[in-house]
C-alpha cells in the first residue's frame, strides 16, 4: 500500500511539472492593471495617470500608487498659495483705503487766520465758527472788545483750538508743555516735531490751553499795535521785572473767595523800591480800603497810575514826580495774602490793561 502511494505521488509530481512545462503562465510581465482584478475590491478605482487606489489591506501593484493624501496636500498647497496671494491682496487694498481714509480724514493744517468782521458779529458767533472757545480767541487778539467794529480784522485760528506760541531762548518743549499744561506728545504732534530740538523764533501751536494759562497769555502776548502803543505811551515799569502773580481781569479773588473784576496786574515784589512809571502829580498817597497804602499819580491827558498795597510811601499829595524816581517800597498792606504790588492804569477812569502800556 505505502508502494501503491508513492507511485502515485511520483506520477502527480511529474504531471504538474509537465504542465508547467508546456503552459509558461510566467513566461511574460504582466503590465495590463487590469489583469489584477483579483487583488482590488469593486469599490476600488484607478486613478489617471496610472495610479490604483487600493484598499488598506491590499498592497499588490506594479504602478507607483498615488495616494488621496498627496493629491490633497498638492491641492492644499495650491489653495494655500491662492489664499495667500488673495489675503496678501486683501492687505493691500486694506492699507491703501486705511491710508486714503487717513489722508481724507486728515486735520486741516493748523494756521493763523484774518477774520474781518461783519455786521451782526459777536465774540462768541466768530469763535464758533472757527471751533475755538471764546477765551482763546481773545487771547490771540488782546485788543479785541464785546465793541466789534464792521471791518475790523481779527485773528483766526483754521484747523484747530488753540494758541501761538513762539520759541525763546532757553525754552524746551517739555518746559512749555510743563508751563502751558499741555501733553508733550500731543504739541509734538500737532506741530509735526520729530525728536526734541526747537528753533528760537519759531512759533509753534499750543491746543486747547487751561483757562488758568490763557489769563497768563492776556499778560505776555500783546500784539504789534499795542507794541507800538507801548513805545509811544512813555509808561516804565514800576519795578524790576520779575513776573505777574495775577493777570488784569476777571479772576478768582484769594481772600473775598469769589469771581471779581481785576482792575490791575499784580506783580511780584518783596519789599523793593517802587519807582514812578510816567511824568506826573501825586493826587493822593494815604491808605484806602482794599487797597491798603496806595499812590495816585496823575499824568496828563487823562491817565493816572495806582500803586498800592505798599509797605511805605516816600511822597505827599501835590508832589511832581519824574518817571523813574523812587517813591515808595513795595509791601502787603490791606486785604492781601502776601506782599506784592497791585498797579492800575486807568484813562478818563476808565481801567485799562497796564501790560498794554508798560515798556519791559
Amino acid at each position: 500500500m505505502k508502494n501503491v502511494l508513492k507511485e502515485f505521488s511520483v506520477i502527480t509530481l511529474a504531471f504538474v511539472i509537465m504542465l508547467a512545462l508546456v503552459f509558461k503562465p510566467y513566461n511574460s510581465e504582466v503590465v495590463d492593471l487590469h489583469n489584477f482584478t483579483e487583488y482590488y475590491s469593486d469599490n476600488s478605482s484607478i486613478e489617471e495617470g496610472g495610479g490604483i487606489e487600493l484598499e488598506k489591506n491590499n498592497f499588490y501593484t506594479i504602478e507607483r500608487v498615488y495616494s488621496k493624501e498627496e493629491k490633497i496636500e498638492e491641492k492644499l498647497a495650491k489653495t494655500d498659495e491662492k489664499e495667500s496671494i488673495t489675503v496678501g491682496k486683501e492687505k493691500t487694498d486694506k492699507i491703501k483705503k486705511e491710508d486714503k481714509k487717513e489722508k481724507t480724514e486728515k486735520k486741516e493744517e493748523i494756521k493763523l487766520d484774518t477774520y474781518i468782521v461783519k455786521r451782526g458779529d459777536t465774540l462768541g458767533g466768530i469763535a464758533s465758527k472757527y471751533g475755538m472757545r471764546v477765551d482763546i480767541l481773545k487771547a490771540n487778539n488782546p485788543e479785541i472788545t464785546t465793541n466789534l467794529k464792521v471791518g475790523q480784522k481779527i485773528k483766526v485760528v483754521k484747523g484747530g483750538n488753540g494758541i501761538f506760541y513762539k520759541i525763546k531762548k532757553g525754552d524746551s518743549l517739555f518746559k512749555i508743555a510743563l508751563n502751558y499744561k499741555v501733553d508733550v506728545n500731543k504739541l509734538k504732534k500737532d506741530n509735526n516735531i520729530r525728536g526734541n530740538n526747537i528753533k528760537v523764533g519759531d512759533e509753534i501751536f499750543i491746543s486747547n490751553p487751561s483757562e488758568e494759562t490763557i489769563k497768563r497769555i492776556e499778560v505776555k502776548k500783546i500784539s504789534k499795535s499795542k507794541r507800538n502803543k507801548v513805545t509811544n505811551s512813555g509808561f516804565m515799569m514800576p519795578i524790576r521785572w520779575t513776573g505777574i502773580t495775577s493777570p488784569y481781569g476777571r479772576r478768582f479773588h484769594p481772600v473775598l473767595k469769589r469771581y471779581i473784576f481785576h482792575a490791575g496786574v499784580d506783580m511780584k515784589a518783596r519789599y523793593i523800591p517802587l519807582k514812578a512809571s510816567k511824568d506826573g502829580i501825586v493826587i493822593f498817597a494815604g491808605y484806602m480800603n482794599g487797597y491798603g497804602k496806595i499812590i495816585k499819580i496823575s499824568h496828563g491827558n487823562g491817565y493816572e497810575t495806582r500803586s498800592a498795597h505798599l509797605d511805605k510811601i516816600y511822597v505827599k499829595r501835590g508832589q511832581r514826580v519824574k518817571a523813574g524816581d523812587i517813591i515808595g517800597k513795595t509791601g502787603m498792606s490791606g486785604r492781601v495774602t502776601g506782599p506784592h504790588l497791585h498797579f492800575e492804569i486807568r484813562k478818563n477812569g476808565k481801567v485799562c490793561n497796564p501790560m498794554n502800556y508798560l515798556k519791559r
